[in-house]
């Protein structure tokens, strides 16, 4: 298979407030990390509008990309000028057409300007006369997308662009792309199981666009959608839907690979799954025919016979599946069943947790569970979910599960906080239970948590760090390696609340050797199991 040029449609470069000493920032860290994960070129804002002058900051952003033009785009801040602080339209329009912009960054909530027509209307009519490409971030932190229907109620004859949506806004975009047909999106958040291959689908993959989200976001978790793809129209999605929107505007030559560049970069570069083995420490599994996680979170294709198909395209040997059902909905004999049931179909690629809530299981049931699941069964994986539950992980009420595991080597998924008190409780866990190995979730989730976490690690050999997480935090996995070694990181996806292929993705593009990789993607996974008693070959 030949590779895609990726042209991404959500880039950034420069400075902005509360940046974690360790993040990227850079327009030299953002071209290195589009080199990195073989990305053309990006479509790209200067963060500096978000905290100062946004005229100041699009100027700016001209003088910078000025030597980088053939990989960078520019996109400037637009707004009205409501009391003459940002250039009449009539000038703005001008210095664009100078500039050669062909893309504007509408945010009025940022700015505090209000959304009504007679307030947007002349600067709407310049750029749709310009064929100029409106992107609209949606709010930060998910929730309601009020205000982007309102603008696009009065950009709906302009090309739009949402950028920043989340898969827990899944229903409210489906809406929005119902009711704009001008409307696409692009997937570096949207990380819902399957969401590239139903959009595509259901409104056409014209409409669809691939972006980053650098550089907070790791380059190649946006690759993996694409290259470990379900559709027949990626090269659309990957870049050429994007040069359509700039009027031809856009990069021509793929990178070549870089000093990174190892047969798992090649594979996935040319659309092969992945070459080595790969054990999934962490993902959920959903009763079959279920399409949903609850409340806001759709999850198409999260039962067992639609799941194996992504693992076995990306290129996963093996699952470890814990329910949905069982630590969010406090049903444990409904989410052991659903995971037992699974195991039973797919015996080679799928290997089981238990789920156990002492808070309704008293002890004689804890007992049966331990007996059926753990040993008749031999799950090696223990799973609940304190953040649903009165009480914490080292509450007395898991001492029996938790002896148990310990005494058998077997292992505990857990979903900490990383506050003081979560802190005090894995350590005291950690401590009172030395041969359960204890698998903090989420790492990937930013830097104060992954900081956290390695510090945990550094002091017990028992705690071992997942990476999953939708943020994909650019630079976390590398700076985990350093602290404490491949040796110590789990790959998990958390599907199907998230697609697993950004999460494959991630791992495979970073500046890690193949050798670490490949620990990473599976062997140490492996061992644990083998610890448990599981026999797994890697």
């Amino acid at each position: 298979m030949r590779e895609y040029l990726y042209f991404d449609c959500n880039a950034s470069f420069g400075p902005y407030l509360r940046k974690p000493r360790e993040a990227r920032w850079s327009k030299t860290h953002l071209i290195e990390d589009l080199d990195l994960a073989g990305i053309a070129g990006a479509l790209v804002y200067h963060r500096l509008a978000e905290a100062y002058d946004p005229m100041l900051a699009n100027l700016k952003l001209m003088e910078e990309i000025d030597s980088d033009r053939n990989r960078l785009f520019p996109c400037w801040v637009a707004m009205p000028s409501v009391s003459g602080e940002f250039p009449s339209v009539g000038e703005f329009t001008g210095l664009m057409e100078t500039h050669d912009v062909r893309a504007v960054r509408l945010h009025p909530e940022h700015y505090g300007v209000p959304i009504q027509e007679q307030v947007w209307g002349e600067l709407r009519d310049a750029l749709l006369g310009r064929d100029i490409l409106c992107v609209l971030p949606a709010p930060a932190y998910g929730g309601a997308l009020t205000s982007v229907d309102r603008l696009l109620s009065i950009f709906r004859e302009n090309k739009t662009l949402l950028v920043n949506h989340v898969w827990g806004q899944w229903k409210q975009v489906v809406l929005l792309m119902d009711a704009y047909p001008n409307l696409h999106i692009e997937f570096s958040q949207f990380q819902a199981n399957r969401a590239i291959e139903y959009f595509t689908q259901q409104y056409g993959a014209e409409r669809c666009l691939i972006g980053t989200g650098l550089p907070e976001k790791a380059p190649g978790a946006a690759r993996g959608f694409l290259d470990f793809t379900l559709t027949s129209e990626a090269q659309l999605v990957a870049g050429e839907n994007l040069r359509r929107l700039l009027g031809g505007q856009g990069p021509t030559r793929i990178p070549d690979p870089g000093p990174w560049h190892d047969a798992i970069t090649e594979a996935a570069r040319s659309g092969q799954p992945i070459p080595c083995p790969v054990l999934d420490a962490h993902c959920h599994i959903l009763h079959d025919g279920g399409t949903v996680t609850g409340r806001e979170r759709v999850a198409l294709g999260g039962d067992a016979d639609r799941m194996i198909e992504l693992t076995r395209r990306t290129g996963i040997d093996k699952t470890a599946i814990m329910s949905w059902a069982g630590p969010l909905s406090m049903d444990s004999d409904l989410g052991n069943e659903v995971v037992a049931k699974a195991v039973a179909r797919y015996p080679d690629e799928f290997i089981g947790l238990v789920t156990i809530n002492p808070e309704y299981d008293d002890e004689e049931k804890i007992e049966a569970t331990i007996q059926k699941y753990h040993v008749e069964l031999g799950f090696p994986g223990l799973k609940t979910f304190a953040a649903c539950q009165t009480i914490d992980y080292d509450d007395p009420l898991f001492d029996r599960w938790f002896q148990f595991g310990n005494d058998h080597h077997l292992y505990l998924v857990l979903d900490s906080r990383g506050d003081a008190r979560a802190d005090r409780c894995v350590r005291n866990l950690a401590e009172r239970y030395p041969h359960l190995g204890l698998h903090l979730d989420h790492c990937g989730r930013g830097w104060a948590y992954a900081r956290w976490a390695v510090s945990v690690m550094a002091d017990y050999d028992n705690v071992w760090g997942q990476l999953n997480y939708t943020l994909v935090t650019n630079g976390v996995i590398e700076y985990m390696v350093e602290q404490v070694g491949a040796e110590r990181l789990l790959f998990g996806t958390d599907a199907p609340m998230r697609d697993p292929r950004p999460q494959a993705g991630w791992l495979v593009f970073t500046r890690l050797s193949e050798e670490d990789k490949r620990k990473i993607f599976g062997g140490n996974f492996a061992g644990i199991l083998r610890r448990a008693g599981v026999e797994v070959e890697v």
